[in-house]
């Protein structure tokens, strides 16, 4: 296997599946279905053998002749009980479970609340979990002879580019201490989570593993934020990852990075990406973190009113695998301009143009429209659509995003971030930006603003001040009683899981007192920090301010020649190291030996608890590019995020 790439990675354990599942059920959770989706989807299975494929879900069972069933999951308990209820309703003879953690975290959790610590220690984890999977099957199946078989396949990750990689089990995953962004104690370990927050990390912490020793790893684990500082300890740590890191032999550095510690680009509107621009516009895909729904009817005869609730239409995605032309235009949607992704859309939509339209050669610019033109004329043409579906799909989805009515939302919110921008850097303390987001609030309707996407602003506002603006508490009284009328006002959309349930003023008055709570502690992400606790800095022309991400400053300094201290970036062994330097420095006078660099290592792992942005991979990538750096950098994530998404996740609503 190629020792830096993932994409390899997902590939070769897909293929471990494939071999599986020969005759078989296939069930699968939502975070399989996603990363089979990035491998290539539904028909990898049927043609790898399967002869149905559903859901993991208590309702879902199998035929009586169907006698083999194969179930690709997370192994959760809630997941363990589906699979049970889906047994004991089925005629199995034959059951395989893939798990997609490692069986020794299955194996702590199945053992939840009881001192396990010796059967990890010894390394007899994943064999006990497999034992006690395994009974629980034939158990389960209630029958004799019957064949039973528990196996490790780490299935966690999407590759939507060679340097790019996210995480779909982990999607949900957000640098919280119990709902809180900062936690109640400064002596932070695992023991400051939740079991459920602390399953989580232990969870991606076996993920990670199972790829470097696929990918013949050894890190060095750097960390920024008490989030990624747990993470790292359980890298760093736990006896599964001692083992491995003994045996592999490719030297690599993993930077971890809290997404709380700068929200501003993950809840900006300004938006160059057209990937971005299409995650914040279209609606999510069913049961998917990192994919859309495109509506499909302008190429159909079916009379589709509501998309994509209307199941009479399925929807189309923008992800298609097994078609070059198709990923090929993902990364440009990823990393070129908008005016190139259209350009390159109806470079090829015009090759199966049943109309005919003007070559992409004597066009000066390429307009939503004219690629819809060549959509929509084939509309109808069945032979045109199955023998293009791909292409056509990613056309679609540009079109809906750029004659969407958000689409000007979008850029209205994106002139005001410039606005505060501005305002910010030049006024710091007297500072007026919360009286105008008051007004905002109160005039959302008639300037046609939803109140979600103002949250984000405000969230990015705060987090863009730090520590270095001070708000005056008057003007925050203001904007808590502005957001507290509008939650009222607008609670049916804000809250909709709070269905049937009659939301009240008092209540709204409370979340909203909450949320400036949440606000405070934004601003505060970064005040530990010494060389990257601002983000506001002097534009390049010396007129006015610019938005310099905290992610990309750490990976400017990472790769200058000049190899400038990277003060803010914890390594996880340094700690103790320093106490015994300054013991031996007592005796020897001799200065301590400088610390170890992440681009010493060839391979260069980033990842970011809580998500990224498609314009932040595009710079970070830039950045490394342009510096000719040797060295292979990857960026991860949980998942890409947009800007309503970042304000869900920080203010839990």
């Amino acid at each position: 296997m190629s020792d830096s790439s993932v994409k390899e990675f997902c590939k070769t354990w897909w293929a471990e599946v494939y071999n599986r599942i020969i005759g078989a059920v296939v069930f699968l959770d939502d975070a399989s279905s996603e990363c089979l989706h990035w491998d290539g989807g539904l028909f990898n299975l049927l043609e790898g053998g399967a002869v149905a494929v559903k859901s993991l879900s208590p309702f879902e069972c199998a035929t009586k002749d169907q006698r083999k069933g194969v179930f690709i999951t997370q192994t959760t308990s809630t997941q363990l009980r589906t699979i049970q209820d889906i047994i004991k309703h089925s005629d199995f003879s034959h059951c395989t479970l893939i798990s997609c953690v490692s069986l020794d975290v299955v194996y702590l959790e199945l053992h939840e609340g009881k001192d396990v610590s010796d059967v990890i220690t010894a390394g007899r984890g994943p064999a006990e979990a497999t034992k006690m999977l395994e009974d629980m099957m034939v158990q389960w199946i209630g029958r004799s002879p019957c064949a039973v078989q528990v196996v490790h396949i780490p299935i966690f990750t999407i590759s939507p580019t060679n340097v790019v990689f996210l995480t779909p089990p982990f999607h949900a995953m957000f640098p919280l201490y119990d709902g809180r962004l900062t936690p109640e104690t400064t002596s932070v370990d695992l023991y400051t989570l939740k079991s459920e927050e602390r399953s989580q990390i232990r969870r991606l912490a076996s993920c990670l593993n199972s790829m470097f020793e696929s990918m013949n790893l050894k890190e060095d684990v750097y960390y920024m934020g008490t989030y990624s500082s747990l993470l790292a300890g359980v890298l760093e740590n736990s006896p599964v990852c001692l083992s491995r890191r003994k045996n592999c032999t490719n030297p690599a550095s993993l930077i971890i990075v809290d997404r709380t510690l700068d929200l501003c680009s993950v809840t900006s509107h300004s938006m160059e990406s057209v990937l971005d621009k299409v995650l914040a516009v279209l609606p999510k895909f069913p049961g998917h973190s990192n994919e859309v729904a495109v509506d499909m009817s302008p190429l159909c005869e079916a009379n589709v009113i509501t998309h994509p609730d209307d199941l009479q239409l399925s929807p189309g995605c923008l992800y298609h695998a097994n078609d070059d032309i198709c990923t090929q235009t993902f990364e440009h949607m990823l990393n070129k301009s908008q005016k190139e992704v259209m350009f390159d859309l109806y470079n090829k939509l015009s090759k199966l143009d049943v109309q005919r339209s003007p070559s992409p050669k004597t066009l000066l610019r390429v307009t939503p429209q004219s690629v819809d033109k060549i959509v929509t004329a084939a509309k109808g043409n069945y032979d045109v659509i199955s023998n293009h579906l791909g292409i056509l799909q990613l056309a679609l989805a540009v079109v809906q995003t750029l004659k969407s009515p958000r689409r000007a939302q979008l850029e209205l919110l994106a002139s005001l971030e410039k606005q505060v921008l501005q305002n910010l850097g030049a006024s710091r303390d007297s500072t007026s930006v919360l009286q105008q987001m008051s007004t905002l609030i109160k005039s959302r309707k008639e300037r046609n603003l939803p109140l979600d996407n103002l949250l984000a602003l405000i969230i990015h506002i705060y987090s863009l001040g730090g520590t270095e603006v001070t708000f005056s508490k008057t003007h925050e009284q203001d904007l808590i009683e502005a957001l507290s009328v509008a939650m009222f006002e607008d609670h049916k959309s804000l809250f909709p899981q709070v269905e049937g349930h009659i939301v009240t003023p008092e209540e709204c008055d409370e979340i909203s007192q909450k949320t400036l709570k949440r606000l405070k502690e934004i601003a505060l992400m970064r005040k530990n920090l010494q060389k990257y606790n601002s983000l506001i800095k002097t534009s390049e022309t010396g007129i006015g301010h610019e938005y310099r991400g905290l992610l990309l400053q750490l990976v400017d300094d990472l790769v200058d020649t000049d190899r400038p201290e990277l003060t803010d970036l914890r390594h996880r062994n340094e700690g103790i190291k320093d106490l015994l330097r300054s013991g031996l420095n007592i005796l020897t006078s001799k200065k301590s030996r400088t610390l170890k660099h992440p681009l010493e290592s060839p391979t260069v792992i980033l990842f970011v608890i809580g998500g990224v942005t498609a314009e932040e991979c595009k710079r970070l990538h830039r950045s490394v590019i342009t510096s000719g750096v040797d060295n292979a950098v990857l960026i991860g994530a949980t998942k890409f995020v947009t800007p309503v998404e970042a304000m869900k996740d920080v203010l839990l609503l």
